[in-house]
């Protein structure tokens, strides 16, 4: 059964922030947008949360060109029936994974990862053969996140060595792996890549997210050197907790979720304006990732009410077209200067807007 939720609202915020020592001086423009009749996500049910030791209760989603999802959680992995109607199909039991990333390069080999917090293995895989999905061993390096280095393999934030500070790997389909980001931060967060190969990461100390070009990121990895985040450009800092889970979709828009934040962050560096969605209830988490087929680029979510068995698992899509702004031509907005504020704010603090 297809479910339709509204956007329970569209939040459109810009932010000039000044930092003096531990104080803030912002100015917020909020924008209201109006329109009739609302504009809903396509949701659907996936099978319950499971949550057992060593797992904790990791969610992760990717595509194949056709547009169906592969899901996994508690080494569960599914595969869309069909695209835009519910229904999947269970994987053979996947290699004791906590899939904390799913990437899919091409319709016949993805890769997930075994999260757990610890050095483990990501396998390469058959996302279009459940029965037979033949799990192969590529690297085993801590895994947090995942994204596509073109075909050959795939960038993995994770502590370097299972320890110390969070490093981007370059990890190929022929097992090798290599630092392209280090360090990156204490803690780890997401990553992704937009259509021109550009890197995207997030630093989860600060709550911002760096862009790596495309030339920067094969220099690197040409040279067997590292980068650092004051190599990469500043493209936005979100608030608290919100990095963790990244996407660049088709507009260019950067969109951020994390295990802290409540809703759907989203931010587009062509006209510096952003803001918030949130889809289902409050609360819960969600993770993010984007997606194309038959001409159309889409945006989606999975959205978990908590982490423990039997807690709702929901899935998300929209056309990026209509996200975040409602697909009606009779589009009203609204502009209200909430005025100059002086905010005191400490790290790990910053009020969620």
């Amino acid at each position: 059964m297809i479910s339709l939720k509204k956007l329970t609202h569209t939040i459109s915020l810009t932010r000039l922030a000044v930092s003096t020592g531990r104080a803030f001086i912002a100015s917020f423009v909020l924008v209201v947008l109006c329109a009739s009749p609302a504009r809903a996500w396509i949701t659907f049910d996936l099978p319950d949360l499971v949550s057992t030791p060593p797992h904790f209760g990791a969610v992760s989603v990717s595509h194949l060109s056709d547009g169906r999802y592969v899901y996994g959680n508690n080494n569960l992995l599914y595969l869309q029936d069909s695209f835009g109607a519910s229904g999947n199909t269970a994987f053979a039991t996947a290699p004791n994974v906590d899939p904390s990333f799913i990437t899919v390069l091409n319709d016949t080999t993805a890769v997930v990862g075994s999260g757990q917090g610890a050095v483990l293995p990501v396998y390469q895989f058959n996302p279009s053969n459940p029965a037979s999905p033949g799990y192969t061993s590529i690297a085993s390096l801590q895994n947090y996140a995942g994204a596509p280095a073109g075909t050959s393999g795939v960038y993995v934030s994770g502590a370097n060595d299972g320890g110390g500070s969070n490093s981007v790997s370059y990890v190929t389909l022929g097992g090798t792996q290599q630092l392209v980001v280090d360090p990156a931060g204490g803690f780890s967060a997401g990553v992704a890549v937009d259509g021109g190969g550009n890197l995207f990461v997030g630093d989860n100390d600060n709550n911002s997210v760096y862009e790596f070009t495309f030339a920067q990121v094969q220099n690197a990895i040409a040279h067997s050197s590292q980068l650092v985040f004051g190599d990469g450009m500043l493209i936005h800092t979100f608030a608290d907790d919100v990095v963790g889970s990244l996407a660049v979709d088709a507009k260019g828009r950067i969109w951020a979720a994390g295990f802290g934040a409540d809703g759907l962050f989203f931010w587009n560096p062509n006209n510096n304006s952003g803001g918030v969605l949130n889809p289902e209830a409050a609360g819960g988490a969600y993770t993010l990732s984007t997606f194309s087929t038959s001409g159309n680029d889409y945006v989606n979510f999975v959205w978990q009410a908590g982490f423990i068995t039997g807690n709702q698992v929901v899935y998300g899509y929209d056309n990026v077209q209509n996200v975040p702004e409602p697909s009606s031509s009779s589009l009203i907005a609204s502009l209200a200067v909430v005025g100059v504020v002086t905010i005191g704010l400490r790290r790990r603090r910053l009020a969620r807007t």
